[in-house]
Protein backbone atom coordinates (compact mmCIF):
# COMPACT_ATOMS: atom_id res chain seq x y z
CA UNK A 1 0.00 0.00 0.00
CA UNK A 2 2.88 2.38 0.89
CA UNK A 3 4.59 1.70 -2.45
CA UNK A 4 1.34 2.35 -4.32
CA UNK A 5 0.90 5.69 -2.52
CA UNK A 6 4.47 6.79 -3.32
CA UNK A 7 3.97 5.82 -6.97
CA UNK A 8 0.81 7.87 -7.30
CA UNK A 9 2.41 10.88 -5.55
CA UNK A 10 5.26 10.93 -8.08
CA UNK A 11 2.89 10.29 -10.97
CA UNK A 12 0.62 13.14 -9.86
CA UNK A 13 3.59 15.48 -9.56
CA UNK A 14 4.74 14.57 -13.04
CA UNK A 15 1.28 15.25 -14.40
CA UNK A 16 1.18 18.71 -12.80
CA UNK A 17 4.55 19.49 -14.36
CA UNK A 18 3.37 18.36 -17.79
CA UNK A 19 -0.03 20.01 -17.56
CA UNK A 20 1.19 23.45 -18.66
CA UNK A 21 2.20 22.22 -22.10
CA UNK A 22 -0.14 19.45 -23.13
CA UNK A 23 -3.16 20.36 -25.31
CA UNK A 24 -6.31 21.52 -23.52
CA UNK A 25 -8.38 18.79 -25.18
CA UNK A 26 -6.41 16.16 -23.25
CA UNK A 27 -8.19 17.23 -20.08
CA UNK A 28 -11.11 14.95 -20.97
CA UNK A 29 -8.79 11.95 -20.44
CA UNK A 30 -7.56 13.14 -17.04
CA UNK A 31 -10.28 11.74 -14.80
CA UNK A 32 -11.40 8.52 -13.12
CA UNK A 33 -12.96 7.22 -16.33
CA UNK A 34 -9.51 6.55 -17.72
CA UNK A 35 -6.22 4.95 -16.86
CA UNK A 36 -3.72 7.46 -18.27
CA UNK A 37 -0.19 8.81 -18.11
CA UNK A 38 1.41 11.92 -19.65
CA UNK A 39 5.15 12.13 -20.27
CA UNK A 40 7.49 14.53 -22.05
CA UNK A 41 10.92 14.11 -23.64
CA UNK A 42 13.09 15.59 -26.32
CA UNK A 43 12.05 12.79 -28.70
CA UNK A 44 8.59 11.31 -29.13
CA UNK A 45 9.56 7.63 -28.78
CA UNK A 46 11.18 8.16 -25.38
CA UNK A 47 8.09 9.97 -24.12
CA UNK A 48 5.85 7.23 -25.53
CA UNK A 49 7.89 4.45 -23.91
CA UNK A 50 7.80 6.22 -20.54
CA UNK A 51 4.05 6.83 -20.74
CA UNK A 52 3.30 3.22 -21.69
CA UNK A 53 5.52 1.89 -18.90
CA UNK A 54 3.93 4.12 -16.28
CA UNK A 55 0.44 3.29 -17.48
CA UNK A 56 1.29 -0.40 -17.22
CA UNK A 57 2.44 0.17 -13.63
CA UNK A 58 -0.85 1.88 -12.80
CA UNK A 59 -2.78 -1.09 -14.13
CA UNK A 60 -0.48 -3.45 -12.25
CA UNK A 61 -1.41 -1.70 -9.01
CA UNK A 62 -5.07 -2.36 -9.75
CA UNK A 63 -4.22 -5.93 -10.78
CA UNK A 64 -2.68 -6.51 -7.38
CA UNK A 65 -5.78 -5.14 -5.66
CA UNK A 66 -8.14 -7.57 -7.41
CA UNK A 67 -5.74 -10.50 -7.75
CA UNK A 68 -7.98 -12.61 -5.52
CA UNK A 69 -11.49 -12.54 -6.91
CA UNK A 70 -14.12 -12.90 -4.24
CA UNK A 71 -16.26 -16.01 -3.96
CA UNK A 72 -19.69 -15.70 -5.45
CA UNK A 73 -22.76 -17.43 -4.07
CA UNK A 74 -24.54 -19.43 -6.73
CA UNK A 75 -27.86 -21.10 -5.92
CA UNK A 76 -27.17 -20.63 -2.23
CA UNK A 77 -23.78 -22.33 -2.37
CA UNK A 78 -20.41 -20.62 -2.23
CA UNK A 79 -18.36 -21.44 -5.29
CA UNK A 80 -15.03 -20.15 -6.58
CA UNK A 81 -15.89 -19.86 -10.24
CA UNK A 82 -12.99 -18.06 -11.84
CA UNK A 83 -10.31 -17.02 -9.38
CA UNK A 84 -7.81 -14.54 -10.73
CA UNK A 85 -4.06 -14.66 -10.39
CA UNK A 86 -1.24 -12.16 -10.58
CA UNK A 87 0.14 -14.03 -13.58
CA UNK A 88 -2.16 -12.17 -15.99
CA UNK A 89 0.01 -9.85 -18.06
CA UNK A 90 -0.85 -6.18 -18.35
CA UNK A 91 0.55 -6.29 -21.89
CA UNK A 92 -2.74 -7.85 -22.95
CA UNK A 93 -4.61 -4.74 -21.95
CA UNK A 94 -2.02 -2.35 -23.30
CA UNK A 95 -3.33 -3.40 -26.69
CA UNK A 96 -6.46 -1.42 -25.74
CA UNK A 97 -4.41 1.71 -25.02
CA UNK A 98 -4.70 4.80 -27.23
CA UNK A 99 -1.97 7.35 -27.81
CA UNK A 100 -1.88 11.05 -28.60
CA UNK A 101 1.17 13.29 -28.91
CA UNK A 102 1.97 17.00 -29.05
CA UNK A 103 5.14 18.96 -29.85
CA UNK A 104 5.79 22.14 -27.86
CA UNK A 105 7.57 24.93 -29.74
CA UNK A 106 8.19 26.67 -26.42
CA UNK A 107 10.57 24.10 -25.00
CA UNK A 108 11.15 21.76 -27.95
CA UNK A 109 9.68 18.77 -26.16
CA UNK A 110 7.23 16.09 -27.17
CA UNK A 111 4.28 15.42 -24.91
CA UNK A 112 2.59 12.04 -25.09
CA UNK A 113 -0.54 10.78 -23.38
CA UNK A 114 -1.34 7.07 -23.30
CA UNK A 115 -4.78 6.19 -22.00
CA UNK A 116 -7.34 3.41 -21.69
CA UNK A 117 -11.03 4.19 -21.50
CA UNK A 118 -12.26 1.96 -18.65
CA UNK A 119 -15.79 1.78 -20.03
CA UNK A 120 -14.57 0.76 -23.50
CA UNK A 121 -12.20 -1.81 -22.02
CA UNK A 122 -15.02 -3.26 -19.90
CA UNK A 123 -17.24 -3.41 -22.97
CA UNK A 124 -14.52 -5.31 -24.85
CA UNK A 125 -14.27 -8.06 -22.21
CA UNK A 126 -18.01 -7.99 -21.55
CA UNK A 127 -18.54 -8.75 -25.24
CA UNK A 128 -16.11 -11.67 -24.99
CA UNK A 129 -18.15 -13.13 -22.13
CA UNK A 130 -21.42 -12.55 -24.01
CA UNK A 131 -19.99 -14.35 -27.04
CA UNK A 132 -18.90 -17.25 -24.83
CA UNK A 133 -22.41 -17.59 -23.40
CA UNK A 134 -23.99 -17.30 -26.84
CA UNK A 135 -21.64 -19.81 -28.46
CA UNK A 136 -22.03 -22.36 -25.69
CA UNK A 137 -25.82 -21.91 -25.76
CA UNK A 138 -25.70 -22.85 -29.44
CA UNK A 139 -23.47 -25.86 -28.77
CA UNK A 140 -25.85 -27.13 -26.09
CA UNK A 141 -28.76 -26.82 -28.54
CA UNK A 142 -26.85 -28.59 -31.31
CA UNK A 143 -25.78 -31.37 -28.94
CA UNK A 144 -29.34 -31.87 -27.71
CA UNK A 145 -30.55 -32.16 -31.32
CA UNK A 146 -27.83 -34.69 -32.09
CA UNK A 147 -28.73 -36.72 -29.01
CA UNK A 148 -32.45 -36.73 -29.79
CA UNK A 149 -31.59 -37.82 -33.32
CA UNK A 150 -29.41 -40.68 -32.06
CA UNK A 151 -26.07 -39.14 -33.05
CA UNK A 152 -24.36 -39.31 -29.67
CA UNK A 153 -20.81 -39.36 -30.98
CA UNK A 154 -21.42 -36.10 -32.88
CA UNK A 155 -22.95 -34.57 -29.76
CA UNK A 156 -19.95 -35.65 -27.72
CA UNK A 157 -17.52 -34.08 -30.20
CA UNK A 158 -19.42 -30.75 -30.12
CA UNK A 159 -19.43 -30.73 -26.31
CA UNK A 160 -15.76 -31.68 -25.98
CA UNK A 161 -14.78 -28.79 -28.27
CA UNK A 162 -17.03 -26.44 -26.29
CA UNK A 163 -15.27 -27.23 -22.99
CA UNK A 164 -12.13 -25.60 -24.40
CA UNK A 165 -14.04 -22.32 -24.87
CA UNK A 166 -14.11 -21.84 -21.10
CA UNK A 167 -10.29 -21.78 -20.81
CA UNK A 168 -10.05 -18.00 -21.21
CA UNK A 169 -13.19 -17.12 -19.25
CA UNK A 170 -11.21 -16.49 -16.06
CA UNK A 171 -9.06 -13.93 -17.82
CA UNK A 172 -12.09 -12.03 -19.14
CA UNK A 173 -13.70 -11.89 -15.69
CA UNK A 174 -10.42 -10.82 -14.14
CA UNK A 175 -10.08 -7.82 -16.45
CA UNK A 176 -13.73 -6.91 -15.98
CA UNK A 177 -12.83 -6.47 -12.32
CA UNK A 178 -9.75 -4.44 -13.16
CA UNK A 179 -11.70 -2.10 -15.44
CA UNK A 180 -14.49 -1.67 -12.91
CA UNK A 181 -17.56 -3.33 -14.37
CA UNK A 182 -20.39 -3.30 -11.85
CA UNK A 183 -20.12 -6.27 -9.47
CA UNK A 184 -23.74 -7.27 -10.02
CA UNK A 185 -23.10 -7.49 -13.78
CA UNK A 186 -20.00 -9.61 -13.23
CA UNK A 187 -21.96 -11.92 -10.94
CA UNK A 188 -24.74 -12.17 -13.54
CA UNK A 189 -22.28 -13.24 -16.25
CA UNK A 190 -20.52 -15.61 -13.87
CA UNK A 191 -23.79 -17.41 -13.24
CA UNK A 192 -24.49 -17.69 -16.96
CA UNK A 193 -21.04 -19.03 -17.79
CA UNK A 194 -21.02 -21.38 -14.82
CA UNK A 195 -24.47 -22.73 -15.75
CA UNK A 196 -23.43 -23.47 -19.33
CA UNK A 197 -20.16 -25.05 -18.27
CA UNK A 198 -21.95 -27.34 -15.84
CA UNK A 199 -24.58 -28.27 -18.45
CA UNK A 200 -21.91 -29.21 -20.96
CA UNK A 201 -19.93 -31.25 -18.43
CA UNK A 202 -23.10 -32.99 -17.26
CA UNK A 203 -24.04 -33.95 -20.81
CA UNK A 204 -20.51 -35.21 -21.43
CA UNK A 205 -20.79 -37.32 -18.30
CA UNK A 206 -24.05 -38.78 -19.59
CA UNK A 207 -22.37 -39.52 -22.93
CA UNK A 208 -19.34 -41.16 -21.34
CA UNK A 209 -20.07 -44.49 -23.00
CA UNK A 210 -21.09 -42.94 -26.29
CA UNK A 211 -23.44 -44.59 -28.76
CA UNK A 212 -24.83 -47.94 -27.64
CA UNK A 213 -25.77 -50.98 -29.69
CA UNK A 214 -27.72 -54.13 -29.12
CA UNK A 215 -26.93 -57.16 -31.28
CA UNK A 216 -29.90 -59.45 -31.83
CA UNK A 217 -28.62 -62.56 -33.56
CA UNK A 218 -30.63 -65.57 -34.72
CA UNK A 219 -28.23 -68.06 -36.29
CA UNK A 220 -29.22 -71.61 -37.24
CA UNK A 221 -26.85 -74.53 -37.76
CA UNK A 222 -29.02 -77.26 -39.30
CA UNK A 223 -31.61 -77.07 -36.56
CA UNK A 224 -29.31 -76.00 -33.72
CA UNK A 225 -28.74 -72.45 -32.49
CA UNK A 226 -25.29 -71.07 -33.33
CA UNK A 227 -24.57 -68.38 -30.70
CA UNK A 228 -20.95 -67.92 -31.67
CA UNK A 229 -21.85 -65.69 -34.64
CA UNK A 230 -23.31 -62.93 -32.46
CA UNK A 231 -20.40 -63.09 -30.02
CA UNK A 232 -17.79 -62.88 -32.76
CA UNK A 233 -19.49 -59.89 -34.39
CA UNK A 234 -19.72 -58.08 -31.02
CA UNK A 235 -16.06 -58.85 -30.33
CA UNK A 236 -14.97 -57.36 -33.65
CA UNK A 237 -17.08 -54.23 -33.14
CA UNK A 238 -15.92 -53.81 -29.52
CA UNK A 239 -12.37 -53.53 -30.80
CA UNK A 240 -13.55 -50.49 -32.79
CA UNK A 241 -14.89 -48.77 -29.68
CA UNK A 242 -18.56 -49.78 -29.85
CA UNK A 243 -20.51 -50.08 -26.61
CA UNK A 244 -23.18 -52.76 -26.19
CA UNK A 245 -26.30 -53.20 -24.09
CA UNK A 246 -28.44 -56.31 -23.80
CA UNK A 247 -31.79 -54.51 -23.87
CA UNK A 248 -32.76 -53.47 -27.40
CA UNK A 249 -35.10 -50.77 -26.02
CA UNK A 250 -32.19 -49.02 -24.26
CA UNK A 251 -29.87 -49.11 -27.27
CA UNK A 252 -29.34 -46.27 -29.71
CA UNK A 253 -29.06 -48.76 -32.54
CA UNK A 254 -30.25 -52.35 -32.87
CA UNK A 255 -28.23 -54.66 -35.10
CA UNK A 256 -30.23 -57.64 -36.30
CA UNK A 257 -28.58 -60.68 -37.84
CA UNK A 258 -30.62 -63.61 -39.10
CA UNK A 259 -28.50 -66.41 -40.53
CA UNK A 260 -28.93 -70.04 -41.53
CA UNK A 261 -26.79 -72.85 -42.94
CA UNK A 262 -27.57 -74.87 -46.04
CA UNK A 263 -25.82 -77.84 -47.53
CA UNK A 264 -24.26 -77.27 -50.93
CA UNK A 265 -22.37 -80.33 -52.15
CA UNK A 266 -19.64 -82.87 -51.55
CA UNK A 267 -16.72 -83.00 -53.94
CA UNK A 268 -13.60 -85.18 -53.83
CA UNK A 269 -13.84 -85.79 -50.09
CA UNK A 270 -14.67 -82.21 -49.15
CA UNK A 271 -18.00 -80.91 -47.87
CA UNK A 272 -19.34 -77.48 -48.78
CA UNK A 273 -22.03 -75.53 -46.97
CA UNK A 274 -23.38 -71.99 -47.45
CA UNK A 275 -24.26 -69.50 -44.75
CA UNK A 276 -26.95 -67.05 -45.77
CA UNK A 277 -27.40 -63.97 -43.60
CA UNK A 278 -29.72 -60.97 -43.51
CA UNK A 279 -28.20 -57.96 -41.68
CA UNK A 280 -29.98 -54.75 -40.70
CA UNK A 281 -29.44 -51.72 -38.45
CA UNK A 282 -32.37 -49.93 -36.82
CA UNK A 283 -32.17 -46.50 -35.23
CA UNK A 284 -34.29 -46.42 -32.09
CA UNK A 285 -34.63 -42.65 -31.92
CA UNK A 286 -36.43 -42.51 -35.28
CA UNK A 287 -37.66 -46.12 -35.56
CA UNK A 288 -35.91 -46.13 -38.90
CA UNK A 289 -34.07 -48.99 -40.60
CA UNK A 290 -30.95 -47.23 -41.78
CA UNK A 291 -29.18 -50.24 -43.30
CA UNK A 292 -30.14 -53.61 -44.72
CA UNK A 293 -28.23 -56.16 -46.78
CA UNK A 294 -27.89 -59.85 -47.50
CA UNK A 295 -24.72 -61.89 -47.70
CA UNK A 296 -23.88 -65.53 -48.52
CA UNK A 297 -20.52 -67.19 -47.90
CA UNK A 298 -19.38 -70.74 -48.57
CA UNK A 299 -17.53 -72.82 -46.01
CA UNK A 300 -15.69 -76.09 -46.51
CA UNK A 301 -14.38 -78.99 -44.47
CA UNK A 302 -13.26 -82.57 -44.95
CA UNK A 303 -15.31 -84.02 -42.08
CA UNK A 304 -18.96 -83.02 -42.63
CA UNK A 305 -21.50 -80.45 -43.77
CA UNK A 306 -21.76 -79.38 -40.14
CA UNK A 307 -18.07 -78.53 -39.95
CA UNK A 308 -18.27 -76.86 -43.36
CA UNK A 309 -21.09 -74.67 -42.00
CA UNK A 310 -19.00 -73.78 -38.95
CA UNK A 311 -16.23 -72.71 -41.29
CA UNK A 312 -18.79 -70.64 -43.20
CA UNK A 313 -19.95 -68.96 -39.99
CA UNK A 314 -16.35 -68.08 -39.12
CA UNK A 315 -15.92 -66.46 -42.53
CA UNK A 316 -19.25 -64.66 -42.51
CA UNK A 317 -18.65 -63.21 -39.01
CA UNK A 318 -15.69 -61.23 -40.38
CA UNK A 319 -17.65 -60.00 -43.38
CA UNK A 320 -20.67 -58.99 -41.32
CA UNK A 321 -18.46 -57.10 -38.84
CA UNK A 322 -16.75 -55.30 -41.71
CA UNK A 323 -20.11 -54.43 -43.25
CA UNK A 324 -21.41 -53.06 -39.94
CA UNK A 325 -18.30 -50.97 -39.24
CA UNK A 326 -18.91 -49.13 -42.49
CA UNK A 327 -22.48 -48.30 -41.56
CA UNK A 328 -22.58 -47.57 -37.83
CA UNK A 329 -21.72 -44.57 -35.68
CA UNK A 330 -19.27 -45.04 -32.83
Amino acid sequence: MKQSLIFFIFAFAALISAAQNHPVEWKKYINDNYYYDIESASDRQTALDLARSNLARQIQVKVNEVSEMEKYAVNGKSSVLYSSTKSFSTSVDMSLAETKSHYSDENGKYYVIVFINKEDASAFYENEVKMLVSNTDKVIGIAENYISGGFKSKAKKELEDAVLLFDDAGKSFFWLNVFGLDKSRIEYYLRQVNTNEQKIKQKLSELEYGTTYCVVCDADLFGSRFVKLGNEVKGALSASGCNFVDDAVKADYVIRIKASARKYNEFQGAYFSYIDAMVSIEKNATSQRIFEDEISIKGSHTLSYNEAARDGYKRIAKEVAKMLKENIEN
